[in-house]
């Protein structure tokens, strides 16, 4: 019986670590294949974000800026569907505004992503929504478009005028009911300084690089609420009841750090545990010899 503990622990203290990479593989895969959606704990910076998106009224007209490039997307994808998702349900309008040419796209994968209660909505193009495409290229852009916006942009992103649409109610910062901008940190300032400052009121969703230079604002309140990287995400979808990436990827993790936790303990019991048996094993043989 000692002889198989021993070597149970001997195992514990030697196993392969190639052993440690394939499960994590299979435990972080394994929930991005089949979500499970666990429950997480909720900050309260985005319990904040989430009661700000609560008091949009239907009708508001949102300015929804993607200060972001692809890269920068993957990682606060989730808050922009997430908030997408609740101004649909909200029945605002809005108004999609890049600063980046790699995130002229994003918008069109963002409505695809909520087409189904955009459809439920009776969302039009025009009249609830618009896609503006790469209009901040710098900050004279932001500054112009929160004096005269019409004198700054006069067609959407596939050259059709925004002549006609709801956005003939916008003239200049103060005409916006809430600027939601998810940003990498590429034209935020900018748009803090020209509306944020003014009275506009506005929140964002950063990556985690930018959360302490973002922070600040909320803060003073200036910006009303910080939805902060890929777990402020996740967090907004477990408030809203619908899981997505966010949530998706918090299981992957979750499980990730689990199994590294079990096999840390696993190599702790057996290196110490194999260790004092061939300690007590070289005191008994050396007893004898003596």
């Amino acid at each position: 019986m000692a002889k198989d503990s021993g070597g149970i622990l001997k195992w514990m203290a030697e196993y392969d670590r190639r052993y440690v990479y394939l499960v994590l593989f299979l435990v972080m895969v394994g929930p991005l294949l089949r979500p499970i959606g666990m429950p997480i704990t909720v900050s309260p910076d985005t319990l904040q974000y989430y009661n700000v998106l609560q008091q949009v009224q239907p009708g508001d007209k949102i300015f929804f800026t993607l200060n972001t490039e692809f890269s920068g997307y993957n990682e606060i994808q989730s808050g922009i569907i997430a908030t997408m998702r609740v101004l649909v349900e909200k029945h605002a309008r809005v108004c999609f505004g890049v600063a980046h040419v790699e995130a002229t796209v994003i918008p069109d994968l963002v409505v695809k992503a909520v087409q189904a209660e955009m459809t439920a909505n009776d969302y039009q193009y025009g009249r609830d929504y618009i896609i503006l495409g790469y209009i901040f290229p710098n900050e004279a852009a932001v500054a112009a478009g929160a004096e005269n916006f019409h004198g700054v942009v006069t067609q959407d992103w596939l050259g059709r005028p925004i002549a006609g649409t709801f956005l003939d109610e916008i003239n200049d910062w103060e005409d916006w009911d809430l600027i939601t901008d998810f940003t990498t940190g590429i034209c935020t300032s900018y748009i803090i300084n020209h509306y944020a400052l003014r009275g506009t009121p506005m929140t964002i969703n950063c990556i985690g690089v930018s959360i302490a230079s973002e922070k600040p604002y909320l803060d003073s309140g200036i910006i009303q609420a910080l939805l902060q990287s890929m777990r402020g995400g996740a967090e907004l979808e477990f408030l809203i009841g619908h899981p997505g990436p966010g949530l998706t990827a918090m299981d992957g993790f979750s499980f990730g750090h689990y199994m590294l936790i079990i096999f840390i303990l696993v190599g702790n019991v057996g290196y110490f545990g194999y260790t004092r048996q061939q300690q007590m094993k070289a005191a008994t043989e050396g007893s004898k010899n003596g």
